[in-house]
C-alpha cells in the first residue's frame, strides 16, 4: 500500500475537510515560508514533520516536547496553507470542494442553497475560529459542524473568499434581493407599530 504523507493524514483527519493539500513543493520553498519562523515554536522541528522528514535530533526530545511539536506542525500547516489558497493553484483545489458545496451551504433560507467558502475573520492564529461567507447574501455564519467551527480561521485567512470572486467572477451568484417579510394571519406587520407602541409607552401623558 501506498504510503500516507504527513499532509494526507492531517487533512483526511475528521473536522478537517475545509483544508486541501498544500503541494510538497509549495512548501519546500522557503520565500513562501518568510516570516512563519517567528510565529510558530519548534519551527524547524515543524516543518520537518509536514515533510515527513525524520532527523536524528528527533530522538533527543521529550515526549511533552514532541507533543508541541506536533501541535506546531499543525498551526504551521495552518499558516502555510493561509498563504496557498491564495495562489492560482491552491485556489483551484479549492473551487472544485465550492463547486461540490463541502463548506456547507448558506443557513439563510432566502438564499436557497446557496454554497458557501470559509473565511476567517483574523490573520493572527489563536484568536478567532473559522466562518463561512456567502456570496448571494454577502453576510458570515458559523459552520454547520462543530468540529469544523473549532478550526483556526487564520488558516483561511481574511482576504479568501474575495479574492476567490475577484479572480472568477462567474461564480458570483445574483444577489439576493428578497426580504423576509412578517406576517400576522397574512397580513405584514408594520415596520413601525413595535416601535410606535414603544414610543406612546414612553411618552408622558400631558396635564
Amino acid at each position: 500500500a501506498e504510503e500516507v504523507s504527513w499532509i494526507q493524514w492531517f487533512c483526511s483527519l475528521q473536522g478537517n475537510d475545509f483544508f486541501t493539500e498544500v503541494a510538497e513543493d509549495f512548501v519546500q520553498d522557503d520565500f513562501n515560508l518568510t516570516g512563519l519562523g517567528n510565529q510558530v515554536p519548534y519551527y524547524d522541528y515543524a516543518l520537518d514533520i509536514i515533510l515527513d522528514i525524520e532527523t536524528p535530533q528527533d530522538e533527543l526530545l521529550t515526549d511533552e516536547q514532541q507533543e508541541l511539536v506536533e501541535s506546531a506542525a499543525e498551526v504551521l500547516y495552518g499558516l502555510i496553507h493561509a498563504r496557498y489558497i491564495g495562489t492560482q493553484r491552491g485556489m483551484q483545489q479549492m473551487l472544485e470542494k465550492y463547486k461540490g458545496s463541502q463548506f456547507g451551504r448558506c443557513p439563510r433560507v432566502l438564499c436557497e442553497g446557496q454554497a458557501v467558502l470559509p473565511l476567517g475573520q483574523s490573520d493572527i492564529p489563536h484568536k478567532l475560529t473559522v466562518k463561512v461567507f456567502c456570496p448571494r447574501c454577502q453576510d458570515v455564519y458559523y459552520p454547520k459542524s462543530s468540529r469544523k467551527a473549532a478550526t483556526d480561521g487564520a488558516y483561511f485567512g481574511t482576504s479568501f473568499p474575495h479574492l476567490v470572486l475577484q479572480a472568477y467572477p462567474e461564480l458570483v451568484p445574483p444577489p439576493c434581493t428578497e426580504v423576509y417579510q412578517a406576517r400576522i394571519f397574512g397580513f405584514r406587520v408594520h415596520k413601525s407599530s413595535k416601535t410606535d407602541e414603544l414610543a406612546s409607552r414612553r411618552t408622558p401623558p400631558h396635564g
